[in-house]
């Protein structure tokens, strides 16, 4: 069989942000990578379209797909742009209606039958690579598909769900993605140690945390490790075979196990691979043997998430680590020469003006952290926050279910108490503002973003001088 997997163009959905958005998110579609590894390894054509990488109209990825002509086409969304996927799926089944199209990804794990859309023949729910191999063989040979799990598909005028697939235990098992199936060279990420072609890799599938903010319905709670030797194979080929030096580590904590990460590095040092790396984890998962070995393997970014300083919010919230733990961390990784990333959140639950300040009064004040993110929180669904957010608790309420406008910057989806999504959005420019006017962020800053990014950030602080 020939199978298409496409990815859409979603950022031009951001507006200013936009520009942020491509620089910083344009990542290799891993997921359809790995679907495409285990369908060659059956024998089947494959091609991959990144949309967003190769900049694609939907009208030029249908064009694109149809040139292919697949005899299977599918896709993958997350929330924010899964009304994308659904247009251009919706556009490949006026132009190919005889081609058979399956779904995928974190919204329509959650959503399930409300978003199988006419357009869409089959979906695939949280981990795909058992069932889409089974699928593949049988899809095939015409044969009935309804005993594997993790499907939902249509029989007749009845929408049928076949129930729960078991999580993959053994994921060394999956084969490495296919990633000659992109163009490496669209794939760059600016970093403090200058702009680096990079890619994605996952050592690790699973979090046993519970923040609220968070889903895990994909992956689940229970941890589920690579050998650090498959680990280290996979970035070797991808050195060897593509000429890619940065890794981007998609882990949900990186360093969740201390153990595994060190095995990982102390390989890479035994192989001599001249590499560099990234990767998020919590501020109290790091210690000076830890981050001093990442160092030597080529740790250069990582990230913790801060949230907030709020105490109060940070119990609702369940990100209960101490916040003495950011500055030491912070100070560990500035030590080290490690640039070190620090996301926060406005509009968590018990969110007003007055716990915004403390947040930014805690950035404002603490020079070890040489860069900090504002997003304002986002109820996805499939997340506790999301139900809190429909059940009114801790004074949320949730202002619209058009998925579209569930989006982390210039847009917000929840009243927060006293505070309007308009006022969330006029607090989170306020915030980055205040944040990137510190003079010990303006360079890092400008050496990421670039000299637009910097006409941009001068853009948005004109426009909040305006607005006082």
């Amino acid at each position: 069989m020939r199978i298409a997997l496409l990815f859409p163009k979603w950022t031009k959905e951001y507006g200013l942000f936009g520009h942020f958005a491509k620089k910083a998110s344009t990542w290799p579609p891993l997921n359809l990578a790995y679907l495409a590894a285990i369908a060659e390894g059956m024998g089947h054509a494959v091609k991959i379209i990144d949309a967003q990488a190769e900049d694609l109209s939907i009208e030029e990825t249908v064009q694109r797909t149809e040139e292919f002509n697949p005899d299977l086409i599918g896709f993958t969304a997350t929330t924010p742009f899964f009304h994308i996927v659904s247009d251009l799926g919706k556009a490949i089944k006026e132009r190919m209606n005889k081609k058979a199209t399956v779904i995928g990804g974190h919204h329509i794990t959650v959503v399930k039958e409300e978003a199988f859309y006419p357009w869409f023949d089959y979906a695939f729910i949280g981990e795909a690579e058992e069932s889409w191999m089974e699928f593949l063989e049988k899809f095939e040979k015409n044969q009935d598909i309804t005993d594997i799990k993790g499907i939902i598909y249509r029989k007749k005028d009845s929408i049928r769900f076949t129930g729960y697939a078991e999580p993959i235990i053994d994921i060394d098992s999956i084969p490495f993605p296919a990633r000659h199936l992109l163009k490496p060279e669209l794939y760059k990420m600016g970093t403090l140690k200058g702009t680096k072609r990079f890619t994605t890799i996952m050592t690790t599938r699973g979090c046993p945390f519970q923040c609220i903010f968070c889903s895990t319905d994909v992956f689940g709670r229970k941890i589920r490790k690579r050998s650090a030797k498959s680990v280290v194979e996979e970035i070797k080929e991808v050195v060897r075979k593509e000429g890619t030096k940065h890794f981007i580590f998609l882990d949900d904590t990186l360093t969740l196990d201390k153990k595994h990460i060190l095995d990982i590095c102390g390989l890479i040092e035994k192989e001599n691979l001249v590499i560099t790396f990234e990767g998020s984890t919590r501020a109290n998962l790091v210690d000076e043997e830890l981050v001093s070995h990442m160092k030597k393997a080529g740790l250069i970014r990582i990230s913790f998430g801060l949230e907030t300083v709020d105490e109060d919010i940070r119990r609702i919230i369940k990100k209960e680590v101490p916040l003495e733990e950011y500055r030491l961390a912070n100070r560990l990784t500035n030590k080290y020469g490690i640039e070190t990333l620090n996301s926060c959140m406005i509009g968590l639950p018990g969110e007003t003006r007055e716990t915004i300040d403390k947040t930014l009064n805690f950035l404002r004040h603490s020079p070890e952290i040489k860069q900090a993110n504002i997003s304002i929180a986002v109820p996805y669904p499939g997340t506790e926050l999301y139900e809190m957010a429909k059940r009114g608790d801790c004074g949320l309420r949730l202002v619209t279910d058009d998925f579209s406008r569930f989006r982390r910057y210039n847009a917000a989806v929840m009243q927060v108490g006293d505070l309007s999504p308009d006022d969330l959005i006029k607090l989170q420019n306020r915030a980055f503002i205040e944040i990137y006017s510190a003079p010990w962020r303006i360079v890092p800053m400008l050496r990421k973003s670039g000299i637009v990014g910097g006409l941009l950030t001068l853009s948005r602080v004109f426009k909040h001088i305006m607005n006082r």
